[in-house]
């Protein structure tokens, strides 16, 4: 068959394909496709990168198929061809080198060097190569090897049905001697949403394979005795509004503020211990009562104390409790030594301050964060849809690939359906 030929069938079954809902509507016609794509691009000496392809999508979009049509698209695909193989001849390496430096994408990349857009593949590229956690030799060998072995279907098995139990599988103890980024491509999900660096691979990928167990409150005989050594407290964010009311201060102590965390359901008693310096710096954003309550505290410290603690009370001083509506604390719970010397969490409602935020800035950071987060979950279920399409190409059926790929939830599936669609036809 003529290339114009396959063009016409090309462009013919891809109207067929719209017009029954898309892939997932009609795999044989959708694999009929792919097979021409291939052969088309075989056909021109181009490898079926996106960029490439994007030519035939475009192709497909024309109301009618007049000879004016398929002659520009002949053009354009010779064009391509051309610039492709009059340019300098490049090892893979150089390749991976080069996309390394302009941060290409895998969907051009991988194809031009002769590598499938699969999920390991693309991780190989993306995670370890792009975020320089794997030199370009390392990333070219284990493509390479996983390639010989033809094991992306085992891998992918592995990934999305034996997450939490690939250690015990055959699969894994059969493939772990020879793919060295194995363990991991399979660890990658395990922080899903925490990191805000993202690829089209994960939304989140777990940078240290390994992360140890937090520590955990050691106990002795007696309980509620921890072992200060092994102690990790629990940081907590208080979101309330703080209103300050006495300022405690000694010269052997941090100093410690007393007050209520207000909120719509009430309000309740906390003392708050600071570094001085953290305790000026937050009050210091205040103009005027703030301020003005730096120089009081300024003017007692300068003055020679007593032996017990000297207390500020705002209202006597200033007219008026403190609110710092402005910021957050991070606090958490002290230990204390008990009267036989053990030590103990602290039970009453005192909190150490690990950091002080701005509430502004707070908020900003986190609508960036969550824009990040969204923006990586929309890229994810997009590669899902591309892998969902590879599985279809391979032979599986509409249940199996839908399942593979993690799309087997209607909602989501259509959602990565539109994301398809949009990338498709808006490059």
């Amino acid at each position: 068959m003529q290339v114009k030929d396959k063009l016409k069938k090309y462009y013919q079954h891809y109207q067929e394909l719209k017009e029954k809902g898309g892939p997932e509507e009609n795999t044989r016609l959708f694999e009929a496709v792919i097979e021409l794509e291939e052969e088309i691009m075989a056909a021109y000496g181009l490898p079926p990168s996106h960029d490439h392809l994007q030519l035939l999508w475009q192709f497909t979009e024309a109301t009618d198929l007049s000879e004016e049509v398929l002659q520009e698209v002949q053009e354009n695909l010779q064009e391509a061809a051309t610039a492709h193989l009059t340019a300098p001849v490049k090892t893979n390496l150089e390749v991976l080198l080069e996309a390394k430096e302009e941060k290409e994408s895998a969907f051009n990349v991988l194809p031009e060097i002769g590598q499938p857009t699969h999920d390991y593949p693309i991780f190989l590229y993306e995670e370890l190569l792009l975020k320089g956690k794997a030199s370009p030799e390392e990333v070219l060998r284990e493509m390479e090897t996983v390639k010989e072995l033809d094991c992306y279907g085992e891998v992918a098995t592995l990934l999305y049905h034996h997450r939490k139990s690939y250690r015990r599988t055959k699969i894994y103890k059969k493939l772990k001697p020879t793919l060295h980024f194995l363990d991991t491509y399979l660890q990658q999900l395990r922080s899903l949403g925490d990191s805000t660096e993202h690829t089209t691979f994960v939304s989140s990928f777990l940078s240290e394979a390994e992360k140890p167990a937090p520590k955990q409150e050691v106990q002795t005989q007696k309980p509620g005795v921890i072992d200060p050594n092994s102690y990790t407290p629990e940081v907590v964010l208080l979101t309330d509004t703080l209103e300050i009311e006495e300022i405690v201060y000694d010269e052997d102590t941090a100093v410690t503020i007393n007050g209520k965390l207000r909120s719509d359901s009430g309000a309740q008693n906390i003392s708050l211990g600071f570094v001085m310096e953290e305790l000026f710096a937050m009050l210091m954003h205040y103009e005027d009562q703030g301020q003005h309550i730096v120089d009081i505290f300024r003017q007692f410290a300068q003055k020679q104390l007593p032996d017990s603690p000297h207390i500020i009370d705002l209202k006597d001083t200033t007219g008026s409790t403190f609110v710092a509506d402005q910021h957050y604390f991070k606090v958490y719970k002290p230990l204390y030594l008990d009267e036989e010397g053990n030590h103990r969490v602290m039970e009453e409602e005192f909190y150490l301050v690990d950091e002080v935020l701005e509430k502004a800035t707070y908020h900003e950071a986190q609508v960036g964060s969550t824009k990040a987060s969204l923006q990586s979950i929309l890229t994810q279920v997009l590669q899902s849809y591309h892998v969902y399409i590879r599985h279809l190409f391979e032979g599986s059926s509409e249940e199996d690939a839908r399942q593979q790929s993690g799309l087997d939830n209607p909602t989501l599936f259509e959602l990565g359906k539109i994301l398809y669609n949009l990338e498709k036809h808006s490059s």
